[in-house]
Formats: structure tokens, C-alpha cells, sequence
């Protein structure tokens, strides 16, 4: 097989993403060539995220390399992705998932505080956030999971919020800040949180062989699931939305938030999209 070059975003957590995947693959006695590219997204850090793309923002410029052939293979977060990804592109593979869940990381001293200052601008982890802290206020905040600590340390917020999958595959040392990772049953995650999603041409069955045999059966299935719930509440990312899964040999428990109000089923995998369709109705109810 020729050397498949794998794209990506540029950022120090994206390509720890992407090494994962070429490291897999590699062990297949593939040669990988990663290429790195600047989204939209990362030129510009400053501006709400809702305000120039909301979700798919860090992905159409990396899908555009596959399309025209610059890339064989793009690797994402998968709560970065668009409800429908580009024509002619699947995601074909998933390797095992990190964890989920999000972390409060506060500056010493202030995790004991209500009225503190808190650097978000997700309206999903503001309104879970304000069932622990009603008289907190939020500040929007951008840039990469170093960026945004040194913003904490220096003052400019009391605390932050981010996912625990990036803190964890960055080996990131908070020793300095107080942490509290929430249950993914009381701060419900993004929809595919902690998931790495391996994006293809649909049409290149050699690439959709390679990168099945590199994912994860039960990351595969609460993906699977949760774009589906994702699809369904069709909300943009001005809306507060939670979803996430657990996989329990062939059992599926699907939680979702919708702002403020949530649901909870279980039942057999294979039942996946009824379980989302009685969830969304429960919701809008």
C-alpha cells in the first residue's frame, strides 16, 4: 500500500489524537505521513465559537483534504463533528475511548466559593454548572487546554471547565489548581465525548478495512448512538445539549440533557434509535 497521509488539526492534542491512530496502523506495517492543518477554528481564538461555525468549525477544512485527495485519512475529536459530515466521507474509524467526563478546575483556595468567575462559553456546561454554583458567572473562553490554565493561573477566572479526555491524553499536571471531575450522571458530557472519530472517502474500501480493524467494538457503538441522539435534537451549539452512553455487554443506557431538561433509557442495543426517539419525545414533551 502507498504511504496514506493522515490529516489533522495542528494543535499539541490533536496530534496526540492523531499519533494514536498512526500509531495503530502502523502496527500493521502501514506507513502513515501526518499532515497538519489550520482550521478555521484555530486562526481565530478569540472569537465565541457560535460566531464563526459553531459546530464543524475545527472540521470542514480538514474534510476538504480528503476530498480532494491532499488526504486519505482525517482524525478528529468526535464532539467536534457536525450532525452530517461532508459528501462521499464516513467515519470508519474509532479507536477506544478516554474518558468522558468534564472537569471543574478551579485556582487554589476558590473551589469553596458560589459567586465565582467561570471561563466557559459552552451552554451545556453552563446550565449544568449552575446546579452547583446558581451565583456563578461565565465568561467565554477560547484557545488550547494550556492556553486556557495559564488564563486560571493568572487570574483572569476563579475556574474552568474542560474535558477530562484532553487533560488525560495531554498528561497534564493540575497539582497547582483544585480539580472536581463531575459523574457524567449529574453533568452530562458533549455527544461523543473522549471519542477520537478516523474519517475516510466512502468509496476507498481499502482505508474503511484498515481503520475498522483499529477501533473499538463498544467505543464504535456509543458513538454510533450518540450521533444518532445528536441527530435527532438537531440543536446548534448556541443550545445547551448533553448526550452520552454506557455499554454493558449487549445493554445500551442513553442519558441526554436539552436545556435543563433531561432523560434517561435503557435497553438492548440493536434498539438504539427507538431508545433516542422516546428520549427526544420525553424531552420535548
Amino acid at each position: 500500500m502507498k504511504n496514506i497521509i493522515l490529516a489533522t488539526r495542528s494543535s499539541r492534542l490533536a496530534t496526540i489524537q492523531a499519533q494514536i491512530v498512526k500509531d495503530s496502523l502502523e502496527n500493521q506495517g502501514v506507513n502513515i505521513t501526518i499532515e497538519k492543518v489550520s482550521t478555521k477554528g484555530d486562526k481565530d481564538r478569540r472569537s465565541p465559537i457560535n460566531e464563526i461555525g459553531g459546530r464543524g468549525l475545527f472540521v470542514k477544512d480538514i474534510e476538504e483534504y480528503l476530498l480532494d485527495g491532499r488526504a486519505d485519512i482525517a482524525v478528529h475529536s468526535g464532539k467536534d463533528l457536525p450532525y452530517t459530515l461532508a459528501n462521499g466521507l464516513i467515519i470508519a474509524g474509532t479507536p477506544k475511548a478516554a474518558d468522558s467526563e468534564d472537569c471543574l478546575i478551579f485556582r487554589k483556595g476558590e473551589a469553596h466559593k458560589n459567586n465565582i468567575l467561570i471561563g466557559t462559553g459552552s451552554p451545556r456546561r453552563i446550565t449544568e454548572c449552575k446546579k452547583f454554583f446558581p451565583n456563578a458567572k461565565y465568561e467565554s473562553i477560547r484557545g488550547n487546554v494550556d492556553t486556557r490554565l495559564e488564563k486560571l493561573k493568572c487570574g483572569q477566572y476563579d475556574a474552568i471547565i474542560l474535558a477530562k479526555a484532553g487533560i488525560d491524553r495531554l498528561n497534564t499536571d493540575l497539582s497547582e489548581f483544585d480539580v472536581r471531575v463531575f459523574d457524567t450522571n449529574e453533568f452530562i458530557p458533549s455527544a461523543c465525548q473522549g471519542i477520537i472519530a478516523a474519517e475516510c472517502r466512502e468509496n476507498d474500501s481499502e482505508i474503511i478495512k484498515l481503520l475498522h480493524s483499529v477501533s473499538d467494538e463498544i467505543t464504535a457503538k456509543r458513538f454510533e448512538a450518540e450521533r444518532y441522539m445528536l441527530s435527532l435534537m438537531q440543536a446548534d451549539c448556541n443550545v445547551a445539549l448533553g448526550v452520552h452512553s454506557k455499554i454493558d455487554g449487549e445493554e445500551i443506557e442513553i442519558s441526554a440533557m436539552f436545556c435543563g431538561r433531561r432523560a434517561v433509557r435503557s435497553g438492548i442495543f440493536e434498539n438504539y434509535k427507538s431508545i433516542c426517539r422516546e428520549i427526544k419525545d420525553e424531552i420535548y414533551g
